[in-house]
């Protein structure tokens, strides 16, 4: 019957009404389905694309990951491993001097815009702004201003 062309709901002798409920709840199912699992997709994709934005985490599992996807000897992977340690020290480096840089910028321009503003409208304008850096820290992982000063050392030299 399912390979004659006729259709099932047609066959077992329901009434129309009946035929467009059972439809209906097949359908309203397929939907409710697609819109779960698009639903279940886009959360681990926004989770996903969270995890890759963190700095610190673009080498932490860097020497596993190229031991297994490169299929490194162990020889090879001695090697490796203090150049991918010596990049990562140098990114988090950098990262200290651009968080020290831009709060430095940030600085700048709340003073400015404190000079426009009035004085019960400054302490908004702090919070504000001391909303950003705590931000801008929490992004790149540093819980306060000691830390973005120990962050900064001299880079060693690769040139």
């Amino acid at each position: 019957m399912a390979f004659g062309g006729g259709s099932i709901l047609f066959s077992l002798g329901m009434n129309p009404a009946s035929r467009w409920k059972v439809a209906f709840l097949v359908l309203a199912s397929f939907v409710a389905g697609a819109v779960t699992g698009a639903f279940l997709v886009m959360g681990s994709a926004k989770d996903e694309m969270r995890r890759q934005r963190d700095p610190l985490r673009w080498f932490s599992s860097t020497p596993e990951r190229w031991r297994t996807e490169m299929n490194l000897t162990p020889d090879q992977d001695q090697k490796i491993r203090p150049i991918l340690q010596q990049i990562d020290d140098e990114l988090t480096n950098r990262r200290g001097v651009d968080l020290r840089e831009t709060e430095g910028i940030l600085s700048r321009g709340e003073d400015r815009i404190a000079g426009i503003l009035t004085p019960d409208q400054r302490p908004r304008l702090h919070q504000t702004f001391e909303q950003r850096r705590q931000r801008l820290r929490d992004w790149m992982g540093v819980n306060d201003q000691t830390q973005v000063d120990s962050l900064v050392s001299p880079a060693p030299s690769s040139r």
